[in-house]
């Protein structure tokens, strides 16, 4: 469907593709109708300033989520790295049982590898 420069910004307003969208409605009323609902809240928010459609929204916020993930301590980041502990418990009793329990055994091996990553008062 051909939609004019307004029709298409306030689509893109509300949904990620709004051309994508348009393209796979049903009727061209249902495009129209969805135009005519959403113009009003486009018009209101493009009056703010600082306008971002519906996809700059949604990348910003990604973004936002991805440094609130990163941005955490290094304890955090230890535990999201760590081995499950079941699976440390495995590496410490083959160590245990090979009698290995050492600095060269895997389950010291996983955890200091860890640890130099993500040094201690690393943020």
């Amino acid at each position: 469907m051909i939609l004019t420069k307004r029709q298409l910004d306030v689509l893109n307003h509300i949904v990620v593709d709004g051309q994508a969208w348009a393209d796979n409605a049903k009727k061209e009323e249902h495009v129209t109708a969805k135009v005519a609902k959403y113009e009003s809240a486009y018009d209101e928010a493009v009056a703010k300033g600082n306008y971002l459609n519906r996809k700059q929204r949604d990348d910003a916020e990604e973004q936002a989520e991805q440094e609130r993930y990163d941005n955490v301590s290094y304890d955090i980041k230890r535990s999201r790295e760590y081995a499950p502990i079941p699976e440390q418990l495995d590496m410490l009793w083959h160590a245990i049982d090979l009698d290995t329990l050492d600095k060269t055994s895997d389950f010291y091996n996983n955890l200091k590898a860890v640890k130099e990553k993500y040094p201690k008062g690393d943020n």
